[in-house]
């Protein structure tokens, strides 16, 4: 019997500690049941006249979705240059900058076609101008060129400032000439080609 005394007095004293535990009104032990917020009558209504037509809805919005993928996949494949409406049109605000292309690197290359037509080799040497040129415009209007892109599409392109535009394309004719018609460059034509590229790379063409 006396084992049992502790024990007895171990339990009265948790007893007294939670009756007091109860009486203190610092401590919240029955909290609030959450109520969720009810929606306003007008969206109720809404939800209600939408109701029967949800499914035509959302396939509707499937289809749409998958109708404009498929559009923006034809016009990545197809090379066919597309931006977003709010984004501008490619080539803007590229355009309203003044640049050109690297004064060092274009001086490289008229020397390397100077010593292709030095040798007489003027088809290459105009070939030489116009991949620079087309390299130059893909590095100021990345987004616009693709590989699809003739010269031809390219000189026509309006997001390239109108005398680097006839600049390239004066050289594009050129090499165009010598591609399907089959007329040698000659040293007159590389002179033409030659005069074209300065006036595309030193000659603030792109401000």
């Amino acid at each position: 019997m006396a084992a049992a005394q502790p024990e007895t007095a171990g339990a009265e004293q948790l007893a007294q500690l939670h009756k007091q535990l109860l009486g203190d009104s610092s401590i919240q032990f029955d909290l609030p049941s959450y109520v969720p917020p009810k929606p306003p009558d007008w969206l109720v209504d809404v939800m209600s006249w939408l109701g029967p037509y949800m499914i035509y809805l959302f396939w509707g919005a499937v289809i749409a979705g998958a109708l404009v993928i498929l559009v923006m996949v034809f016009l990545e494949t197809s090379g066919i240059a597309w931006r977003l409406p709010w984004r501008g049109k490619p080539g803007e605000a590229e355009a309203e900058e003044k640049w050109r292309p690297d004064i060092a690197t274009a001086q490289i290359l008229l020397s390397e076609a100077d010593a292709l037509a030095a040798r007489g080799d003027y088809d290459e040497a105009v070939h030489l101008l116009l991949r620079r040129s087309v390299a130059d415009i893909a590095g100021r209007l990345p987004d616009f060129l693709r590989p699809s892109l003739t010269a031809r599409d390219i000189a026509g392109a309006p997001s390239i400032p109108t005398r680097a535009r006839n600049a390239f394309t004066q050289i594009a004719r050129i090499v165009e000439a010598a591609l399907f018609a089959r007329r040698p460059v000659g040293a007159e034509g590389w002179r033409e080609a030659r005069a074209a590229y300065e006036q595309f790379a030193f000659r603030d063409a792109w401000a």
